[in-house]
């Protein structure tokens, strides 16, 4: 079973549209059946999806964290990482854009959940030479944001099922004041730097190294020219419409079930 480890802001919401879209209701957004803040995804929660969706092929969430600790073998695990400056500026926006209760840019930078947010999501703690083994042993894929289109060509090599590349354009900022605000202070962005050492080490890592390793491991060798994009977002494939209606309409309202069952709701 595939499982993507959806890292905030590294274009997961391109790659889920791709999921679902190749998937239909075989791929779950999972989440875990206990809601406290960072619970990870663990196989009783992978039990629980199970008996939801029928032939389960593929999952993928933010709360998949250290999934080779939490799920069981039979999950093959994979991500996209992204410049971390980049990724924490887009989360920081993101929180501002559409959060309940909206971070200043200090507040946002001394929360040390937002340090080392990639490295930690792979390997659950600070840890960056955990995080390059892990990927390097246990991850069957990692593309980079920046290299999109030419990862998912990649990861449709590597997928042992067959994977339709098209999307939708989504999740793209609409109000940049955030952004702008902070990459023009070179104060701010030297300590998002220095926050984001870790990060930085293992991006680096992968674009110098482990995804030129995969790419010469390809054949043939994945192009980098656009991929198909669906313009309308009004437009619903049959296979992504069968994902949202079984996620909507059968997971939600059991997963809201049984945490009440549980006393947790």
């Amino acid at each position: 079973m595939l499982a993507f480890v959806h890292i905030q802001k590294t274009a997961g919401t391109s790659m889920k549209f791709i999921l679902k879209n190749s998937f239909g209701a075989r791929h779950c957004d999972i989440r875990p059946v206990d809601p406290s803040r960072n619970k990870p995804v663990d196989d009783g929660d992978l039990a629980f999806a199970k008996r939801i969706y029928e032939d389960l092929r593929s999952i993928g969430g933010h709360e998949l964290i250290e999934p080779t600790a939490h799920l069981s073998a039979q999950v093959c695990p994979y991500t996209m990482l992204r410049d971390p400056v980049s990724r924490a500026v887009s989360h920081f926006q993101d929180q501002n854009v559409r959060g309940r209760e909206p971070p200043s840019f200090d507040a946002y930078l001394e929360d040390p959940g937002n340090h080392d947010f990639q490295v930690r999501k792979i390997a659950g703690t600070a840890d960056l030479d955990k995080a390059r083994v892990l990927l390097e042993s246990d991850y069957f894929f990692v593309g980079l944001t920046e290299r999109f289109d030419e990862s998912m060509r990649l990861f449709a090599q590597r997928s042992p099922y067959p994977l339709d590349l098209r999307y939708v354009r989504r999740n793209v900022a609409r109000d940049n004041r955030f952004r702008e605000a902070v990459m023009g202070d070179p104060d701010k962005v030297a300590r998002l730097r220095e926050a984001n050492r870790l990060d930085q080490a293992l991006f680096e890592w992968v674009r110098d190294v482990l995804l030129p390793r995969q790419l010469d491991a390809a054949d043939p060798t994945p192009s980098s020219s656009p991929l198909p994009v669906i313009p309308d977002r009004l437009i619903k494939p049959p296979r992504y419409a069968a994902s949202r209606a079984v996620h909507k309409l059968r997971y939600l309202p059991a997963l809201k079930r049984e945490r009440r069952r549980r006393g947790f709701l």
